[in-house]
């Protein structure tokens, strides 16, 4: 699901562009997506997703080895889906503020999609009984789009458009930026999803915030 209001958004990992998918790898994550969704890590079997997918096993394994392989890749899926696994020099030609807005929103319609409200309230839920369904998560969504944000601080201070001294610290504070507000609320079912008005709104609140901290000569 691309971003209405960024539709030339690249595809692709931070060093290469992803593998293209095949129709029936496309079916598979498609299915194992909602069954994640609707039973969780430990209940989601391999079985019931050829079932779902209505591949055999033997696809489905020649692809995904085990069900950790389909989870993380699952989840990545979803991340390369908002537009947040991107190659850093492909926001070259924009200003400051503009890549920040750019990105910003791509991370606020990922972590403010239902999907992904719902796998974090998942995560959650299992991360005792379950943890190795935690590590995973964090492993295949949070550290691979915080790499995939340093590499972009790290870009923008080589192109001087930013004066920090420590890129991955400042990335990880933009992020942290864009999952307050709304996010907190709405993580915990309390609050429903915001309207694209307020969420370009938010966006742009934080970016501003955020721009005064990182600009060069402050």
């Amino acid at each position: 699901m691309q971003s209405e209001n960024d539709p030339a958004q690249p595809s692709g990992t931070m060093v290469t562009e992803a593998p293209a998918k095949d129709a029936k790898t496309a079916q598979i994550l498609e299915a194992a997506r909602d069954i994640f969704l609707e039973l969780g890590y430990a209940a989601t079997s391999m079985d019931l997703v050829a079932q779902r997918a209505r591949v055999s096993k033997t696809t489905l394994y020649t692809r995904f080895p085990s069900k950790d392989d389909l989870y993380t890749a699952t989840i990545s899926n979803e991340c390369e889906r908002h537009g947040m696994r991107f190659s850093p020099e492909c926001f070259d030609d924009l200003p400051l503020r503009e890549v920040l807005i750019r990105v910003g929103t791509r991370f606020v319609e990922l972590i403010w999609s239902e999907a992904a409200i719902r796998v974090h309230q998942s995560v959650m839920g299992e991360a005792q009984r379950v943890p190795e369904a935690a590590r995973l998560f964090v492993k295949a969504g949070p550290e691979q789009g915080t790499a995939v944000l340093v590499a972009l601080f790290e870009r923008l201070t080589q192109r001087g458009l930013i004066a920090v001294d420590d890129p991955a610290f400042a990335a990880r504070q933009f992020l942290a930026a864009m999952q307050g507000g709304p996010y907190c609320l709405m993580a915990v079912s309390l609050a429903p999803s915001p309207t694209a008005e307020e969420r370009s709104a938010f966006v742009a609140k934080a970016v501003d915030l955020f721009i005064r901290g990182v600009a060069p000569g402050r």
